[in-house]
C-alpha cells in the first residue's frame, strides 16, 4: 500500500504502518483519555489517564494485527504467499499475492480473523471479571481491569462487525466460500458476496447519516460514512476484477506475442541503446544478449538512475537488472496466472522464455488492450 512504513517483520511478513494509521491511533488516543476514560474513572490522574489511554489504544492495534495475523497463518496452510501486513485508517488488511485455491480454503482462511478477536476478547473481559472481584484488595489492579474490558468490548465488537456478510469483510469471504462450495463457481460466489458488501455498504451509510442528523453524533456519522465508502469501493473493485478474470480465462500469453523482441548486445552503450533500439521502436524495456544467451533487462526506469552526460560511456551492463532478478513467464502460462506473476515483478514487464529461448516480452497495457478489445467487440 503507498505510503505505509515497515516497522517490523513477524513470522517472515513485513508488518508495515500506513501513515493514515497514525491519524487513527491519535484519535482513539484522544477519545479515551479525554472522554472516555474521565467519565469512567473521574479521580485517576490526568497523567494515569493518559498513560492507560496510550496503552489501550496500542494492544487495541496489536490486537488488529493478531486478526491479520491469523489469516495469514492460515493462508499459509493452504500455500498461499502472504507478502505484508499493513495497519491503516480503518484497521488492517493482509496482502495475499493470490486468491485462495479452494473454497475450504477460503472459509478456513476468512473465519481465522473473527475467531481471534473472539478469542482475544474473552480472555480480555475474564481478565476483567477477575480483577473487578479482587479491587478491594488490590486497587493498584483497577488500570488493568478497565484495559482489559475495553480490549474484551472492542474485540468482540470487531469480531461481530467483521462476520457482516459483505465482502471484502471476513462474513462476506465466508459467503463466498460457502456459495463457492455449493455452486461450484467462485466467479458467481464472488460477485454474490460483493454485491452483498455494496449493500452492507449502503446501509452503513445510512446508519451515518442517522447517527450525524438525529442522534447529533458527527463523528459517528462520518465514521459510518468512511467506511461505509470504503466498503463500497472495495466491493466495487471485486466485482470488476473477478469480470476481468472471467474475460481473461482460457487465454494465454502467446496470444498476445507478435514475434521476437529487439534486443541490444552485451556491451553496448546506454546511449546507442535509447538511439539505436529504444527510440526507434518506442520501447520501455529492452532486453540484454551477451551471444544467444539473455543477460539481463535495461528499462526506462534503469535509465533514469544514469546522469544522462554518462549515457555514452556507460555500458547497459552497468544499468541494467540481472536475469537472476526478473519475472518469467512462458507462452502457455494463463493471463490470469501473468497478471498475479506482475505483483512480484521488479520491472513492469515480463520476460517470456520457451525453453531457454526469449520469445517476447509482454506488459500490462498488452492485456488492458486484449480486454479493450473484447468489450469493443461485445465480448464478455
Amino acid at each position: 500500500m503507498p505510503g505505509s512504513i515497515l516497522v517490523a517483520r513477524v513470522l517472515g511478513i513485513d508488518i508495515r504502518i500506513h501513515l493514515s494509521w497514525f491519524l487513527i491511533f491519535a484519535l482513539i488516543l484522544f477519545t479515551l483519555a479525554d472522554q472516555v476514560l474521565p467519565e469512567l474513572r473521574p479521580n485517576w490522574s490526568d497523567q494515569k489517564t493518559v498513560i492507560v489511554a496510550a496503552v489501550t489504544a496500542l494492544l487495541f492495534f496489536i490486537s488488529v494485527l493478531a486478526h491479520e495475523l491469523s489469516h495469514a497463518v492460515v493462508a499459509r496452510r493452504f500455500k498461499m504467499d502472504v507478502s505484508s501486513i499493513t495497519l491503516f485508517l480503518l484497521g488492517g488488511v493482509a496482502n495475499l499475492r493470490k486468491e485462495p485455491p479452494s473454497a475450504k480454503a477460503e472459509f478456513l482462511m476468512a473465519g481465522a480473523g473473527p475467531l481471534m478477536s473472539f478469542v482475544i476478547g474473552i480472555i480480555g473481559l475474564g481478565i476483567s471479571f477477575i480483577v473487578t472481584d479482587r479491587l478491594a484488595f488490590s486497587p493498584a489492579l483497577d488500570p488493568v481491569g478497565v484495559v482489559a474490558s475495553y480490549l474484551g468490548i472492542i474485540n468482540i465488537s470487531l469480531g461481530v462487525f467483521n462476520l457482516i456478510p459483505g465482502f471484502p469483510l471476513d462474513g462476506g469471504r465466508v459467503l463466498r466460500s460457502i456459495v463457492w462450495g455449493i455452486r461450484k463457481d467462485r466467479h458467481v460466489a464472488t460477485r454474490i458476496a460483493a454485491r452483498g458488501g455494496q449493500v452492507v455498504a449502503g446501509l452503513l451509510f445510512l446508519v451515518g447519516v442517522y447517527r450525524a442528523i438525529e442522534l447529533h453524533d458527527t463523528f459517528g456519522g462520518v465514521w459510518s460514512g468512511m467506511i461505509a465508502y470504503f466498503l463500497y469501493n472495495a466491493a466495487s473493485s471485486s466485482i470488476q476484477q473477478e469480470r476481468m478474470t472471467e474475460a481473461l480465462s482460457g487465454a494465454t500469453v502467446r496470444s498476445l506475442l507478435h514475434g521476437e523482441p529487439p534486443t541490444a548486445s552485451s556491451g553496448m552503450t546506454v546511449g546507442r541503446l535509447v538511439r539505436e533500439v529504444m527510440l526507434p521502436n518506442a520501447l520501455r524495456a529492452v532486453p540484454i544478449m551477451r551471444g544467444d544467451r539473455l543477460v539481463g533487462l535495461v528499462t526506462v526506469a534503469d535509465l533514469h538512475k544514469i546522469d544522462q552526460t554518462k549515457w555514452e560511456w556507460t555500458s547497459v551492463d552497468e544499468a541494467m537488472t540481472g536475469i537472476d532478478q526478473l519475472a518469467m513467464v512462458a507462452p502457455d502460462d494463463t493471463l490470469v496466472s501473468t497478471l498475479e506473476r506482475f505483483q512480484t515483478s521488479p520491472t513492469p514487464v515480463l520476460l517470456v522464455l520457451e525453453g531457454s529461448r526469449l520469445v517476447g516480452i509482454l506488459d500490462r497495457e498488452a492485456i488492458v488492450g486484449y480486454l479493450r478489445m473484447r468489450e469493443s467487440l461485445g465480448l464478455r
